[in-house]
């Protein structure tokens, strides 16, 4: 189905007034049912849309609950990318943010103005030539490279060889992918698929659920579509670790899980992390929304880099359900969660340590 036909399907049910966006802002005109109407109505040719009608339609993270709870099951994760392409093909979109982000990416090759020479500055190891690659991708390079760091050593002791591009390592244009901004998502295909072909590349390896989702759904997709052979694996960490790690166990320390959207609803990866909790003796235990029901962190999607005080309250609101818990630490399997969450723990006194899974595993891998 295309766009239209998507939209035309929905049965105005209200089912996915469970938008995490529509909550907090309360208008029709950003519930999925609402958007749904106004883009019919737009593609149709009934309707011209304005600037704020185009904000209300980006007042989202694309984090699929809106689809998990569809009951004539539409496939609205793709709907709102495929919608916001359109968008910009016409020339509505992108919207200032995240147009001066994919301006900072053609000159650094990363959103956050990092410098390409020193996204492998985290390295402390020697770099060989490997058939796995450990891709450590934006955030993790340039923010939390404690967590760039510990992926590396855990890898290391589970025995795994594997090596790093550096410099030649470029965004994977999910963010871009994610807003419409599909030119600059191609360019930064070709980058890494031609680095990754060069250095014979079999098996990729990332922490990042955006990077995990974009090279192992994405990325092939459009190899086909440019004649290309796409034959690399793509894995998350936690897979390796749920399959061969051992570990010691850790004690009285509670936990909770965060169920990452690109992860987890993208992807349908929920058991894994839980199971590497388990087996790190954490005293596990869930929030009220988990799993397919989960709420976002409030940062994907270009959700966070336009809309802040929208990202941060769902971001408040996700640490609080984890605070009500008990638990001491937040754990999650994604970066752009980690520093999301560890930014809103802030804004609440910091009260519970917000940590990535693969910081914790690492220490108590048995060697």
């Amino acid at each position: 189905m295309n766009i239209r036909e998507v939209a035309a399907k929905c049965s105005k049910c209200g089912y996915c007034n469970v938008c995490p966006t529509y909550r907090i802002e309360g208008w029709e005109s950003v519930s999925p049912r609402g958007k749904m109407q106004i883009a019919l109505a737009f593609l149709n040719g009934d309707i011209k849309i304005d600037a704020k009608t185009v904000k209300d339609i980006f007042k989202c993270s694309v984090c699929g609950l809106c689809e998990e709870v569809c009951p004539v099951d539409l496939p609205l994760i793709s709907f709102w990318e495929e919608l916001r392409y359109e968008l910009t093909k016409r020339g509505y979109a992108p919207l200032s943010v995240h147009k001066k982000l994919k301006e900072i990416t053609y000159r650094h090759f990363n959103p956050y103005s990092g410098e390409q020479e020193k996204r492998d500055e985290w390295v402390d190891f020697e770099i060989k030539p490997a058939k796995t690659l450990y891709f450590a991708g934006c955030t993790a390079s340039f923010k939390l490279q404690n967590l760039a760091k510990a992926t590396a050593n855990a890898l290391s002791k589970l025995g795994i060889e594997f090596t790093v591009a550096g410099r030649n390592e470029y965004c994977c244009g999910s963010p871009f992918l994610r807003t419409g901004q599909r030119d600059i998502f191609e360019k930064l295909f070709e980058k890494n698929f031609r680095y990754w072909e060069k250095a014979g590349i079999e098996r990729i390896i990332t922490s990042c659920p955006g990077c995990y989702r974009t090279l192992s759904l994405d990325y092939p997709k459009i190899a086909e579509e440019k004649g290309y052979e796409f034959n690399i694996e793509v894995v998350h960490t936690v897979s390796i670790l749920e399959r061969e790690g051992k570990f010691e166990k850790i004690e009285k320390v509670k936990g909770t899980y965060h169920d990452p959207c690109h992860l987890g609803r993208h992807m349908g990866m929920y058991d894994e992390p839980r199971n590497v909790i388990r087996k790190l003796g954490i005293d596990f235990v869930e929030m009220e929304r988990v799993r397919e029901h989960s709420l976002c962190c409030g940062a994907g999607g270009g959700l966070r880099s336009q809309f802040k005080e929208i990202s941060f309250e769902i971001g408040r609101q996700r640490v609080l359900e984890a605070m009500e818990t008990g638990a001491e630490y937040l754990i999650t399997c994604c970066p752009f969660c980690e520093y999301h969450l560890s930014k809103s723990a802030e804004k609440l006194g910091n009260k519970i340590k917000v940590v990535d899974l693969v910081e914790i595993a690492e220490k108590l891998i048995s060697l």
